[in-house]
């Protein structure tokens, strides 16, 4: 297959998305972009996007406070991220049982154009956090952080920017409260999309 074809298939709204066909967004897009480090846990949940004509110009986040060093407690970090429309629409995509949200953070005259998710490294017998905080860059390029607090936030490695167009949705991978493994994650894992100007 060509790389041309293979590109708009990829692009293409409903085409797999980390393996798993999805309901296409709701307006289209022109990329993608991933971040590198995700934690493997949960599943993804549905692509929530801006409405038409609106960018991300801010997000929020859910966020659990640590739990503490005690036996039996069980953080989960960072639980939700909600994207604020340049409309003044809110979206998000699946998000953790846990936590609260934060006050949003918004780009002083732009939008959302590439981010980096802090992900916990993987514990052998420890408690598992995965996403414990998100930083984004703005088109005006101001840099906007939130995280979790003192649950080990991790900076995590930047994302593409958006080629063209700025960010206009997201996708979250989210573990549901009960893990089989015995250890609650929340948020695992995002991926954002880029809508053309």
């Amino acid at each position: 297959m060509q790389l041309g074809a293979l590109l708009c298939l990829l692009l293409a709204p409903g085409a797999m998305l980390g393996g798993q066909a999805k309901v296409p967004p709701s307006r289209p897009y022109n990329q993608v972009i991933v971040v590198p480090n995700g934690a493997p846990w949960g599943t993804w949940g549905p692509v929530e996007m801006c409405p038409e004509g609106s960018y991300a110009n801010g997000f929020a986040l859910k966020v659990h406070p640590y739990q503490g060093d005690a036996p039996g407690e069980d953080d989960t970090g960072l639980n939700g991220i909600r994207l604020h429309c340049s409309n003044g629409a809110t979206v998000q995509s699946s998000v953790g049982a846990w936590g609260r949200w934060q006050g949003a953070r918004y780009c002083p005259q732009g939008y959302l154009r590439a981010v980096s998710l802090g992900v916990h490294p993987q514990q052998d017998a420890g408690d598992d956090v995965a996403a414990t905080g998100l930083r984004v860059a703005c088109s005006d390029r101001e840099l906007l952080a939130g995280d979790a607090g003192d649950t080990g936030d991790q900076e995590g490695s930047w994302s593409h920017p958006c080629l063209s167009g700025s960010v206009c949705g997201l996708q979250t991978r989210v573990e549901e409260p009960g893990s089989k493994r015995g250890d609650n994650t929340a948020l695992n894992d995002a991926r954002f999309f880029c809508c053309p100007p």
